[in-house]
């Protein structure tokens, strides 16, 4: 067999030699042919037995220069380098879960199922031609998630420039990847989907195609740095990225530990009423009841209670012995009774609960005279409901 070293035109196939490429070698980046990196490929010239008719398939060389070809784009657009790897693991998180499911969810509402609707409520209807106006509706909502979805690309881009350190084979991102994209992905539908009262069918499809973008699209865009990092960190990092990623976006869902749920009470000095020992408190329940002391009659002159995304519980009483009322805003505790006292013109703690809340209650006097010129707001995240009453 004679080898020629000189690149052969593909259309070479005469009645004595046949052309067909040399691969010798192979690298990340694919195939590499003889010649070196980035030239065309060189034809072994072998010349044909005598009395053998060699079977020549066109399909084998036509695969040959379409591989050749891809990798030609592949080296042009996408080359090894860090930055360009990024900006594509961007662009395609993009494309993979913001306008592919705007593009499904069109495809679905034309099979006669209606995937948003706030009345009567997503449902099934009569299968119809897509119209330019529901084309343009969910162009309009891919718009509205694009911001979103290109801050999450953006992340998932850093994420994939540390784990380019740690050396990973591909089930290792697939792990690390899938699960942070499924759940961002149906996050970001969930929330972006609100304002057109989507149903489940889009978050799924959303958080669907984010799964699916990183079990197949993730691993192969992760840059291969130069460098490695130590052992230790190369097994960590994945791990602490997992976690704290998951962490990261389930957070918004959890309870607050900052906030909590109140019931308030306000009491002022009236010679109308009765005395504190025999005044009902049943409203804050016996633990405030037990605490309360004073001289001289009292009467309950404001009521409200109000509940957040908390778990926290705090009862809270007023007492107001002065003829007239000085506002005043208290830091509410987490948990616990609280019990503050305004007495010779100044407010001071009776009792102090457990923890310091993100909550405010500011307390107005409307008319210092009159019970019913109290007023009570609730200063911070506040709240999921609220009802407040006046003295009978």
């Amino acid at each position: 067999m004679e080898v020629s070293q000189r690149p052969v035109p593909w259309n070479l196939q005469g009645s004595h030699f046949l052309a067909k490429p040399v691969v010798c070698a192979t690298s990340q980046d694919g195939p590499r042919f003889a010649g070196g990196k980035g030239t065309a490929p060189v034809f072994a010239i072998q010349r044909r037995q005598a009395g053998s008719i060699p079977k020549v398939s066109s399909t084998r060389y036509g695969t040959d220069f379409v591989a050749y070809i891809l990798l030609m784009v592949k080296k042009r657009f996408l080359p090894n380098v860090w930055w360009s790897r990024a900006l594509w693991i961007a662009a395609t998180y993009v494309v993979a879960v913001d306008f592919l499911p705007s593009a499904l969810l069109i495809v679905v509402s034309c099979a006669g199922y209606l995937p948003f609707s706030d009345r009567p409520g997503p449902g099934w209807e009569i299968a119809h031609v897509p119209a330019s106006e529901e084309i343009r509706f969910f162009a309009g909502f891919a718009w509205l998630l694009l911001p979103s979805s290109a801050v999450f690309g953006l992340t998932f881009s850093a994420a994939a420039i540390a784990l380019g350190f740690c050396m990973m084979p591909r089930w290792g991102l697939r792990i690390v990847a899938a699960p942070l994209a499924f759940v961002a992905s149906g996050l970001m539908m969930a929330a972006a989907g609100w304002l057109i009262a989507i149903s489940s069918v889009g978050v799924y499809i959303a958080a669907g195609s984010g799964a699916l973008w990183g079990l197949f699209v993730f691993p192969r865009l992760v840059p291969r740095m130069s460098r490695t990092l130590p052992k230790t960190l190369r097994l960590a990092l994945p791990v602490v990225l997992l976690t704290g990623g998951t962490y990261w976006l389930v957070r918004p869902l959890m309870p607050d530990p900052g906030l909590t749920n109140a019931k308030v009470e306000v009491i002022r000095r009236d010679e109308r009423g009765t005395d504190l020992a025999g005044l009902d408190l049943s409203y804050l329940g016996p633990s405030i009841a037990r605490e309360a002391n004073g001289i001289g009659k009292y009467a309950s002159a404001s009521r409200m209670e109000f509940r957040t995304d908390g778990r926290n519980q705090v009862r809270v009483l007023l007492l107001v012995d002065d003829a007239h009322l000085i506002a005043n805003t208290f830091v509410l505790p987490r948990t616990g009774d609280a019990i503050y006292r305004q007495s010779e013109g100044r407010w001071r703690q009776q009792r102090k609960g457990l923890g310091i809340s993100k909550l405010s209650l500011k307390l107005n006097s409307l008319n210092s005279q009159d019970s019913t010129g109290i007023d009570l707001q609730v200063l911070g995240p506040c709240c999921s409901t609220m009802t407040q009453t006046h003295a009978p």
